[in-house]
């Protein structure tokens, strides 16, 4: 067969670490029920096996992990998409990682999604969280949930952002990586020529099949999907501009740059310290989005600790980054200072 630029997408991201959770334990546990007693949406834990040595009860700071892919594609833990530096940021701070999945879309539209998040932040805190930590990693090992930082990268920078924005006192520091924020741009509702990582217009026959196929399907949920799968349905979502008709247009809440203006409007702005890094020739979400939530929040609340890093590159360009890479390692030891107060971040990063 041919090689297309789909399918050396594909290669290039099978090729990628997959034994990166060797560090780790990794759990599962389901934070939610859905329309079935049957079915359910579940988070992975991930506890560095260096706490796991330790001896002596303790409790460890968290990390919020929320996984990307168009809001259509992923899971929590799809390795070619968690990126290495933040398992090393986990163990080098000793922090236990929380990676929730959620359902997508099309099956469901924005607003289920930023339900699901919420009820994920309501099972956080609650019990059955801790009981889970106790009962199935050890139960020595417990969350300190006064130290929580949100992380995302894509689709999942946008969740962060919105759960910054609904929690935001119950949030340490925000990094996220190419965040989706300007979702009323012209990207997202005009059809155009648009690669995405160097795979051109896919065709909206490939939606049609999807919505016909769904009709049939018993279950109207999806919460994960591993790459390849739904993939393709995701870029060509995008690429013919039909995404806000499956994400909805008519709540503003699912807006962030919308919410912040209201926020603002209100006197309730409020978003812990945020680091935000897009490359300048992001083909899946453009960097402008960026720009634009910085600048809008810097105008309506000065005070505001945000950061953003903008550097040549595509999406995921930070594939090969480490702690040590300069402009990661400054802007993650601005988000420390506030999630880890008291500690040494030279030494830490």
């Amino acid at each position: 067969m041919a090689s297309t630029p789909f399918l050396s997408l594909l290669d290039s991201l099978s090729s990628l670490d997959v034994e990166k959770f060797d560090r780790f334990r990794r759990v599962q546990c389901q934070y939610k029920r859905l329309e079935s007693k049957h079915s359910g949406i579940f988070t992975d834990i991930l506890i560095p096996n260096v706490i796991l040595e330790k001896r002596g009860k303790a409790r460890y700071p968290v990390i919020v992990r929320i996984h990307g892919g168009f809001l259509i594609t992923g899971s929590s833990h799809y390795a070619p998409w968690f990126s290495t530096w933040i398992l090393d940021y986990a163990i080098k701070n000793e922090a236990i990682i929380v990676s929730p999945n959620y359902r997508l879309l099309p099956e469901v539209n924005g607003e289920a999604i930023l339900e699901d998040l919420d009820d994920f932040w309501n099972w956080l805190h609650t019990g059955s969280f801790h009981s889970s930590l106790a009962q199935i990693v050890s139960p020595k090992v417990s969350a300190d949930m006064t130290k929580i930082l949100v992380l995302g990268e894509s689709a999942g920078g946008y969740l962060a952002i919105q759960l910054a924005l609904s929690y935001p006192t119950q949030i340490r520091g925000v990094v996220t990586a190419y965040p989706m924020l300007d979702l009323k741009s012209p990207f997202y509702s005009e059809k155009c020529s648009k690669p995405i990582v160097g795979v051109p217009n896919l065709p909206n026959a490939i939606i049609e099949d999807h919505l016909s196929a769904m009709k049939t399907i018993s279950s109207s949920s999806i919460t994960s999907a591993d790459p390849p799968e739904r993939l393709e349905l995701a870029f060509a979502i995008v690429q013919n501009a039909r995404f806000l008709e499956f994400f909805g247009i008519e709540n503003s809440e699912l807006f962030p740059l919308e919410r912040i203006e209201r926020l603002g409007s209100l006197g309730a702005l409020s978003l812990p310290p945020t680091f935000i890094f897009h490359g300048e020739q992001d083909s899946a979400v453009p960097v402008d989005g960026s720009r634009k939530f910085v600048a809008l929040l810097r105008e309506i609340s000065p005070n505001s600790q945000v950061q953003l890093h903008m550097q040549d590159g595509d999406h995921g360009f930070d594939a090969d980054s480490t702690l040590e890479t300069p402009w990661l390692r400054d802007g993650l030891r601005m988000a420390s200072k506030e999630w880890l107060p008291g500690q040494n971040h030279s030494s830490q990063l």
